[in-house]
C-alpha cells in the first residue's frame, strides 16, 4: 500500500533542489534592482531562507525514512 518507486523519490528530491536553487537566485539578484535593501527586505529574505532550510530538513527525513522502509519491505 502506498509503495512509492525509489525514482520517483529522487526526482523529486531533485525538483525541490532546482526549485530552492531558482528560489536563492532570485534572492541573490533581488538586491540589485536597487543599489540598498532595506533591514526589512534583508530580515524577509533571511526569514524565507530559514524556512525553506526548515522544509528541506522535513523532506530528508521524510525520503530517509521512505528508503529506509523500501529496503526492509519484505520482497
Amino acid at each position: 500500500m502506498g509503495f512509492i518507486p525509489e525514482w520517483a523519490l529522487g526526482v523529486g528530491v531533485v525538483i525541490i533542489a532546482v526549485s530552492i536553487g531558482r528560489a536563492v537566485s532570485f534572492m541573490v539578484r533581488a538586491p540589485s534592482r536597487s543599489s540598498q535593501a532595506s533591514s526589512e527586505e534583508i530580515g524577509e529574505l533571511r526569514q524565507a531562507l530559514d524556512e525553506m532550510q526548515h522544509r528541506v530538513g522535513e523532506l530528508e527525513e521524510r525520503v530517509d525514512f521512505a528508503e529506509r522502509r523500501l529496503g526492509s519491505a519484505p520482497r
